[in-house]
């Protein structure tokens, strides 16, 4: 064994401790993680390109090269096991230092005090009929459409340094920018809107987003650099950013971007006739753009890479304390009427 090779190790047994171990997760995300992702945010600034993919395909090179090395010089099995768990073992140790040992610390409701709502009918068609007046609205102004780019990231930074860091999470820094994918159109055949990477700290948005989707993705995107690992919680922050703004196109793309979500839950929730009833009273604007949306990206979707996409994320996330998996998305439904409930404004 290298000296490295026992750094490495004792780096992945904090990793496990993270993982079961509550506590040290804690520590990570309030004293680690916000010295981490600086260092690792402001290296990646230096290139105005995505460090992420090329990190995992330098891995994933490493490996293959390592199979191609093994072939050719007949070594044991044994000794190339041995570099390719020393690769996998330094991927692993990478991902989870650089952020993901975020996914064991303490949950937002439990750290905050906060109550999560049980459903109520009743309740659930107020919360259905104020979304639909919002929406129509945000659709119906007629700035709508019309908001600068730059100026909206400095605005989605803002938020989580003054705001969101108030519950928990790391600010962010001026030098942390949404940055374009290398590989655009694998993102688009998987349907993968945006990521955020942790090997860098770096958020990515897809450039095939129509202009209406592009707030929530980009505040969405961001979120998940504050140390904010649940996707329903991440939906929930992009949606509270785009929900307080002045712009009714942002306001429009955070009330638009959770409307399969909110459709969902209310034909799931209430009778046919109510769901049929509240779907009619959104205004053609939205249904039009929610239709062209879910058009654009079946266009753009390759079904059997997508499957496996997919099932890959949902154990992902499940192995990581996300019980829900791919799933959880659907969650922010329940976390905007529970954050509403416990009276959080900005």
């Amino acid at each position: 064994m290298r000296k490295s090779d026992i750094i490495g190790i004792l780096l992945l047994a904090f990793v496990a401790g993270c993982h079961f171990y509550t506590p040290l997760a804690d520590f990570y995300a309030e004293r680690c993680y916000p010295a981490i992702s600086t260092a690792l945010s402001f290296c990646a600034s230096a290139v105005p390109f995505s460090l992420e993919e090329i990190v995992v395909l330098g891995f994933a090179a490493a490996i293959i090269a390592g199979i191609v090395r093994a072939i050719r010089k007949k070594e044991r099995f044994l000794r190339w096991l041995g570099r390719t768990a020393r690769i996998l073992m330094w991927l692993t140790v990478w991902f989870y230092m650089g952020w993901g040992n975020n996914y064991g610390r303490t949950g937002l409701y439990q750290r905050n005090g906060i109550q999560r709502v049980s459903f109520e009918q009743e309740q659930f068609k107020s919360f259905l009929e104020d979304y639909a007046r919002e929406l129509n609205r945000a659709a119906g102004e007629t700035e709508a459409r019309a908001y600068d780019k730059d100026a909206l990231e400095s605005d989605i930074r803002d938020f989580y340094s003054d705001k969101v860091s108030t519950y928990g999470y790391t600010k962010l820094h001026k030098w942390q920018h949404i940055k374009k994918p290398l590989l655009n159109r694998l993102y688009s055949a998987v349907s993968v809107l945006g990521f955020a990477g942790p090997f860098f700290c770096e958020s990515q948005v897809n450039l095939d987003l129509p202009d209406y989707d592009y707030p929530y993705i980009a505040a969405h995107e961001m979120g998940h650099l504050a140390g904010i690992t649940s996707e329903a919680e991440a939906s929930y922050w992009g949606f509270a950013f785009c929900r307080d703004a002045q712009n009714a196109a942002v306001r429009y793309s955070g009330y638009l971007a959770i409307l399969p979500y909110v459709a969902s839950n209310a034909r799931s929730l209430l009778p046919q006739e109510d769901y049929v009833a509240w779907f009619a009273t959104l205004c053609d604007k939205a249904k039009n753009d929610f239709s062209n949306s879910r058009d654009h990206w079946a266009a753009l979707r390759i079904d059997w890479i997508g499957k496996m996409q997919h099932w890959f994320y949902n154990l992902f996330l499940k192995s990581n304390g996300v019980s829900e998996g791919v799933k959880d998305y659907f969650g922010v439904v329940s976390m905007i009427m529970t954050m509403d409930a416990a009276k959080v404004s900005f």
